[in-house]
């Protein structure tokens, strides 16, 4: 133990020195000067010892004259060396991708033995898919994010495979809860950002918002006087929009179900609605595509959520009787695909 703590001590003081040479060499010169000053005052850099065996402070001058082979960006390397060496021996969930704040198997001071059987199991996955909070593994300290994952392969270009979702997830999936809480068909289902919360539109005009651990109905929309149907939530996961075959779009607040707004640009049925990822500041933008052929953006503010009550609209119009049907923004947050219903495409 004596041993131990004396080893560690002198990686200790090599470390402060190492971290001064780092600052020194960097845009941050009061701090360095601020680091030196204190290590010498405590005599934290690593002592130098005389002829006879005994020990006297060092200053940060005399070990820069001493290790003259340690240059600034010496600790700098020592850290990039560490991933690719760790690498080898115990892979990581997502590999090339390097980070020395990583957790899990993205941790630099994972070993095999931390890292075995920390695998998924095939419920947790199951729960994943459909909304549920998912179920760690004992072991594991957080839970892997399959989003996260994916986001990490178009990085990098690669991954592993069994580690985003094995096939053995399909064989344990179950029926987690049913519900009969509509007096008539339900035409869409989402869920909230988080996966805690569902909702539901129905042609009996309302919106439901379900727990998703319990199934428990939490709130329930009014408003429209049609069939929902289509219902989006927004990415800051403050909102709710619903349209309906009332031709308008009501949006509703998340944190206290009230209703925000009220929008009115189609002459029929809204199809499909699309919070856009692209945002300017405080600005966003909600897309829809109605029966009339027209496509509209919806600009709203972030930090009031409030509307602007006239959208930029586009309008289809290929041959008589054209509807859009469906939408769906790009990866990039760029384009808009639409589809009418004579299959063909538009972009904007």
């Amino acid at each position: 133990m004596a041993s131990d703590s004396t080893h560690i001590a002198q990686l200790t003081s090599e470390l402060y020195f190492l971290i001064a040479r780092f600052l020194e060499a960097g845009p941050c010169q009061k701090a360095a000067e601020t680091l030196i000053r204190e290590v010498e005052e405590k005599e934290l850099l690593p002592k130098r010892l005389d002829w006879t065996g005994q020990e006297h402070p060092g200053t940060y001058k005399n070990l820069v004259m001493l290790y003259r082979h340690v240059a600034p960006d010496h600790l700098l390397q020592v850290c990039s060396r560490v991933c690719p060496l760790l690498e080898r021996e115990v892979p990581a969930s997502v590999p090339g991708l390097t980070s020395l704040l990583g957790a899990g198997r993205q941790n630099l001071l994972r070993t095999s033995k931390s890292c075995k059987h920390v695998v998924w199991k095939g419920s947790a996955l199951a729960a994943l898919h459909c909304g549920r909070p998912p179920e760690p593994p004992i072991i594991y300290g957080s839970p892997p994010n399959i989003v996260e994952t994916s986001y990490s392969r178009r990085l990098n270009g690669s991954y592993r495979l069994r580690q985003l979702v094995p096939t053995a997830v399909y064989q344990h999936m179950k029926m987690h809860k049913r519900i009969l809480g509509h007096l008539s068909s339900v035409y869409c289902v989402t869920f909230d950002r988080t996966g805690r919360r569902i909702f539901t539109g129905s042609d009996d005009c309302l919106v439901k918002i379900w727990g998703t651990d319990d199934g428990r109905l939490l709130a329930t929309l009014r408003g429209h006087a049609a069939e929902i149907s289509d219902m989006a939530v927004s990415y800051e996961n403050t909102m709710i929009a619903a349209g309906s075959c009332d031709k308008t779009i009501r949006v509703w607040c998340l944190q206290t179900c009230a209703p925000l707004a009220v929008l009115e640009g189609h002459a029929a049925s809204i199809t499909s609605l699309q919070f856009s990822p692209l945002c300017s500041g405080s600005k966003r933008y909600l897309s829809s595509t109605g029966a009339d052929g027209t496509i509209c953006f919806w600009q709203w503010d972030a930090r009031t959520l409030k509307f602007g009550q006239r959208p930029s609209k586009f309008t289809e119009r290929s041959r008589p009787g054209v509807q859009m049907i469906c939408s769906s923004f790009s990866a990039g947050e760029v384009n808009l695909l639409c589809l009418p219903n004579t299959f063909s495409s538009c972009q904007s």
